[in-house]
Order: structure tokens, then C-alpha cells, then sequence
């Protein structure tokens, strides 16, 4: 894994010494560290219902010696009903029914594809920007939400 590692480090050095960054595609990676930004955003605020991601809106990544990436994110997450506490997790939270929206920007530094070694949230800065309205079936994911209204900022 060290190897792969150094190598993907060396095939991409020029873009560490120039500064220049890597656009990502919507890969396991960029969800992973959104969720991770997200959840830590989460147990920093007070809301009472936790928030999930519903769009990645872009992305970017700047390689860092030896083995790092920087991420820049921007995102939308919407309000859950799942109540927000410490050990919430929100993969299998249903979004709120009048909930509210949130636009974000992280930047969080982890090491691709290793669970193992922490990721850091360096900056995140989060605003609400809509609530809206969904029309669901209760307990069945299986069945699409429908978007009845919004108000957007």
C-alpha cells in the first residue's frame, strides 16, 4: 500500500510544486470525506436535527507530501429527523418533510482509501439557504420523494 502510495505521490509531484490543483470525479474518496466533513460539521453545532449531504456541487484536490490530499468541497446538505447527538449516524436518516437546506465549504486532508489513519477538518463554513417541502411514503426508501415546494435564498 506504501508503494502504490508513493508512486501515485511521484506520478503527481509537479502538481505539488506548481500548486496547481487535481479535479476529482465523484468517487468513493470525495463522498467519504464529504459524509466525514459533514458529520463533524454535525457534532459542532448545536442544530437539533442532524444534517446529511444531498449534492456534492464540486470538488477539488491538492496532493500534500508524502501521502495526503486536500479536498475542497462545496455541498448541499438537508435536515434529517434524525435528532442530532454524538453517535448519529445519518446514512439511514430520512430527510425531513419541511426541513432546511444548507450550502457548505469544506476543506478536510486525508490519506485516499485508508480509513485507518484521521482525516481533519480544516475549515468549514455552512449557511442555510432553503427549506422545502418532500412528499414521501413513511418507511419505504424504495418509493422517490417528490419535491413539493421550496424557498431559496
Amino acid at each position: 500500500m506504501v508503494c502504490i502510495l508513493t508512486l501515485f505521490a511521484s506520478v503527481f509531484s509537479a502538481f505539488i510544486v506548481s500548486g496547481h490543483s487535481v479535479m476529482l470525479d465523484y468517487n468513493h474518496n470525495v463522498i467519504n470525506v464529504a459524509n466525514f466533513a459533514m458529520d463533524v460539521h454535525n457534532r459542532m453545532n448545536s442544530y437539533p436535527y442532524a444534517f446529511k449531504v444531498v449534492d456534492i456541487i464540486s470538488d477539488a484536490a491538492q496532493l500534500y507530501p508524502p501521502a495526503r490530499v486536500k479536498y475542497m468541497l462545496q455541498i448541499q446538505a438537508a435536515q434529517t429527523v434524525c435528532e442530532n447527538h454524538a453517535s448519529v449516524n445519518v446514512t439511514n436518516c430520512a430527510l425531513e418533510s419541511n426541513g432546511e437546506i444548507m450550502s457548505c465549504s469544506f476543506s478536510v486532508i486525508a490519506v485516499p482509501g485508508n480509513d485507518y489513519i484521521p482525516k481533519h477538518l480544516l475549515s468549514d463554513q455552512c449557511i442555510m439557504t432553503c427549506s422545502f417541502t418532500v412528499i414521501a411514503v413513511p418507511g419505504n426508501n424504495n418509493i422517490p420523494k417528490h419535491l413539493l415546494s421550496d424557498h431559496c435564498a
